[in-house]
């Protein structure tokens, strides 16, 4: 097996070269944790160039990697590959991750990855006062801007 981790600044990047075995997999993504913990930025971009896709997610204990995800918030992982099957587990990797409430993301494009990790994430805004349809009704009778006095 081949990988390597490079601090980037912005995000610890880890690239998958070459893995055969579920074992390596598994030895990999646990020195991608193991990193990732210690990366200043708690973004990782996973990169994987092996065409070998495993589809048996849990024989490599990707739902225990992804717990440990959905613990810490803060963390974002963005997954890209070079290969169409890899992507397609990938894929189904994100729709477990979402159902945990982790930040994961796969991506087609390696540029994409980046830019979605290396944007703040933007707290959500809790709409204040009554809502309105939006056909423009008003529950109080007055209709568009006009207003009655009162």
């Amino acid at each position: 097996m081949r990988y390597a981790l490079a601090d980037m600044g912005d995000y610890l990047r880890a690239d998958l070269l070459e893995r055969e075995t579920v074992e390596e997999t598994e030895e990999f993504l646990n020195a991608v944790k193991e990193a990732g913990l210690q990366h200043p930025s708690c973004r990782i971009l996973i990169f994987v160039y092996s065409p070998q896709a495993m589809f048996r997610v849990e024989r490599y204990h990707a739902s225990a990697f992804l717990d440990e995800l959905a613990a810490r918030p803060w963390f974002k992982v963005a997954l890209a590959a070079k290969h169409f099957e890899v992507r397609l587990v990938h894929q189904y990797v994100e729709l477990l991750a979402r159902l945990r409430r982790a930040d994961l993301r796969s991506f087609v494009d390696e540029h994409a990855a980046i830019e979605w990790l290396t944007t703040p994430n933007v707290p959500s805004v809790a709409i204040a006062g009554p809502l309105r349809a939006r056909s423009g009704f008003d529950p109080d009778g007055a209709s568009g801007s006009e207003r009655r006095d009162r």
